[in-house]
């Protein structure tokens, strides 16, 4: 493993090499940004899940209905069904952008991913087998060259799917960096259970992926933050122990309610338990660019090539997007 990161150093020069060799600074506090971000529109998306948001060109973004079928949002705020002739009509539990491919897993016994136009006509079906077990919750979905890859926070697991077979293979069953271990805190304040007790904030239910397919990000609501060499999921030749000793604890979190990551590699974190907007990026400066009390109930959130984002929140019990200036 060591052999493999010096070989990936030297190869990406020094601009990566922060990236790749150590973890954002898990020991420092966030600090407020000398430059804060601002709020520009809120507006109100009824029938919206706030699970999933994508950025597309011109001020446009992707998301999901209640009903789970993909959506487009204009630059106005206003949400329209994709217009392809042949939009699928599965329920879809998570969505991705890959290259010019919008990406669908469907729910069911079979998961099955779905490569769609950017206007949601369906160009390819593909089941999955080995994906899902008895129990399984799979919830978020990354695609890269050949390979997809999967979280499952029902028997928490990552899962790497071949893209030309089907055949797909889970991997770090129950792994600490998989489960969830600490209260999840809206605005502050613990979730109780029936017990009395604090509630956790569930399994693995994030899912990132650097521009280049190399490093998976995942982590479950409360964190933390852990890192993984995908070449560890997908080349038969490392054993269980190798992969075990590849996850790297990439960053602690607060409690959280979606995240994204841009091409530059930063890094933008939904904050519920401080009601904000979370920074860092390869000079691994943990960073607060943005505090408002909407965001205490703040969902994924996704940043466009005009470096402007989007965030949804849910308010009153309806989805709102905010859209977001940012330093």
């Amino acid at each position: 493993m060591k052999t493999r990161l010096l070989h990936v150093a030297a190869a990406t020069g020094l601009a990566a090499l922060a990236f790749v060799t150590s973890p954002a600074r898990a020991d420092h506090p966030w600090q407020d940004a000398p430059a804060q971000a601002s709020i520009t529109a809120d507006a109100a998306l009824s029938g919206l899940q706030s699970t999933a948001l994508l950025a597309g060109q011109n001020g446009t973004c992707f998301a999901i209905d209640a009903s789970g079928h993909p959506v487009r949002i204009d630059a106005t705020n206003i949400s329209f069904p994709l217009t392809g002739p042949d939009v699928p009509t599965e329920r879809l539990i998570a969505i991705t952008i890959s290259g010019d491919d919008l990406w669908g897993l469907s729910a069911g016994d079979q998961p099955t991913l779905i490569r769609m136009s950017l206007d949601g006509s369906v160009r390819s079906r593909l089941p999955l087998t080995g994906a899902a077990i008895a129990g399984s919750n799979l919830v978020a979905l990354q695609v890269h060259g050949t390979q997809a890859y999967l979280a499952d926070e029902g028997k928490p697991a990552l899962i790497a799917a071949d893209l030309k077979t089907g055949k797909a293979k889970r991997f770090l069953s129950y792994d600490l960096s998989l489960t969830g271990r600490h209260p999840l805190l809206r605005a502050g304040q613990p979730r109780m259970g029936a017990d009395g007790h604090p509630m956790a904030g569930g399994n693995v239910r994030f899912l990132l992926l650097d521009g280049k397919g190399q490093w998976l990000f995942y982590q479950p609501p409360t964190g933390p933050m852990s890192r993984i060499d995908t070449a560890l999921l997908t080349d038969t030749d490392f054993t269980p122990v190798e992969q075990l000793d590849g996850i790297t604890e990439w960053r602690t979190t607060p409690s959280i309610g979606g995240e994204t990551l841009t091409p530059d590699n930063t890094f933008y974190l939904s904050d519920i338990t401080g009601g904000s907007i979370l920074k860092f990026g390869t000079d691994r400066i943990p960073l607060r660019i943005l505090k408002d009390p909407r965001l205490y109930d703040a969902g994924a959130p996704a940043v466009s090539d005009n470096h402007q984002m989007a965030v949804l929140v849910t308010e009153d019990g309806i989805t709102h997007i905010l859209r977001i200036a940012l330093p």
